[in-house]
């Protein structure tokens, strides 16, 4: 046998060697390609971070004469009505403004709405503070559903100013009272994040790291974006002054395994996700979304319960999840893919454009 064929013999058997570790040595490409994760119990908060402007009844009492006042109760200090606040004592002939400068803007802007108080009593009860910014009038819980985001904007963007401490002049501004009801949060988001708050629902709201528990008070689909509104009565340090806040609030905390959202698939309505077997077969289960949030997502763990209250089994810990279904997957549940969906699309416009150009010709050669 010549060294031509011996040679050619044996790159043969080369490449047989190779195709037989190809075929069983190493595993398919999809194999390679496919990315896996183990699903573990744990617990997903799901969160906003919003930018908001407070809402809340205020009442700034203004002095019937020039007086000399007196501070008796310190900022922040919870006061029923008929208390008096500040001590006035009326001075003749005196009428400058005030050592902290003029109040006409303020003034101008409360209006009617400034209480008048002659010798320093409260006719409300609430919180004292010894600032005031003109807004206390138009910032109100009754006029919250007419203002615009603009208004919003315009209305919390401004500098309090502190109330006269010794002496004033008719008509200026001594205290305010901040009334101990209910106050509100409003704030604007996007329409598929606002499709995630329920009115009437009790969600929290993080103040300086503490927790505080508010009542989704309204959500108002507007044109490009959705307004919500909270509802609190829980008072914070520093609630008098603040007028904006830049917070997080927690629409949700749920236990569970925690799955990727890319995971998901839908089925004629059911959520389910692929499972790998200790075979390597990807196993279609239905799953029950309890939360989402940031490409995460919770679900039951073992067995739930379905809407006719039938025991369904899904996944389990440290299943191994297919972290994104490809085509093959999704065919094996009867979901074609949007590749294969779209060129049937395409050919059904085809056909119909086809079919009426021939009905227009008949149409036309009929007419002739």
């Amino acid at each position: 046998m010549s060294k031509k064929w011996v040679a050619a013999i044996a790159i043969y058997l080369g490449l047989l060697t190779v195709c037989i570790v190809v075929l069983y040595a190493v595993p398919s490409v999809r194999g390679i390609l496919e990315r896996t994760y183990i699903a573990e119990y744990g617990e997903l908060d799901v969160k906003d971070e919003v930018s908001a402007f407070i809402v809340r009844d205020e009442d700034v009492f203004v002095a019937k004469q020039s007086s000399d006042i007196n501070r008796l109760i310190e900022e922040g200090e919870l006061v029923k009505a008929a208390s008096a606040v500040v001590e006035l004592t009326p001075r003749e002939g005196d009428d400058k403004t005030a050592e902290s400068g003029s109040y006409d803007d303020i003034v101008k802007e409360l209006g009617d709405a400034a209480k008048k108080t002659g010798k320093g009593y409260t006719s409300e009860s609430g919180y004292v503070s010894y600032s005031v910014d003109g807004v206390e009038a138009a910032l109100t819980t009754d006029r919250m559903e007419e203002l615009t985001k603009e208004d919003y904007k315009s209305l919390t963007d401004r500098k309090s100013k502190e109330t006269p401490k010794n002496r004033c002049k008719k008509g200026e501004p001594v205290f305010k009272i901040v009334k101990n009801s209910k106050w509100y949060l409003v704030y604007y988001t996007d329409k598929e994040n606002g499709a995630r708050y329920s009115e009437g629902s009790y969600i929290y709201m993080d103040v300086a790291g503490e927790d505080i528990r508010v009542r989704v008070y309204k959500v108002e689909e507007l044109s490009d974006e959705t307004r919500v509104i909270l509802e609190c009565k829980s008072f914070f340090e520093g609630f008098l002054e603040t007028r904006a806040l830049e917070t997080t609030v927690t629409l949700n905390s749920a236990e569970g395994l925690i799955l990727e959202e890319d995971s998901i698939v839908e089925k004629d309505g059911q959520d389910g996700v692929f499972v790998k077997n200790k075979i390597g077969e990807h196993i279609f289960k239905p799953v029950l979304v309890v939360a989402r949030d940031k490409g995460k997502c919770v679900v039951y763990s073992d067995t739930y319960l379905d809407a006719d209250g039938n025991f369904v089994e899904t996944v389990g810990t440290y299943d191994e999840i297919i972290a994104k279904p490809d085509e093959e997957d999704l065919a094996s549940i009867g979901i074609k893919p949007k590749k294969e969906d779209e060129e049937s699309k395409d050919a059904k416009d085809k056909d119909t454009k086809e079919k009426d150009a021939k009905e227009k010709d008949t149409k036309d050669n009929g007419d002739q």
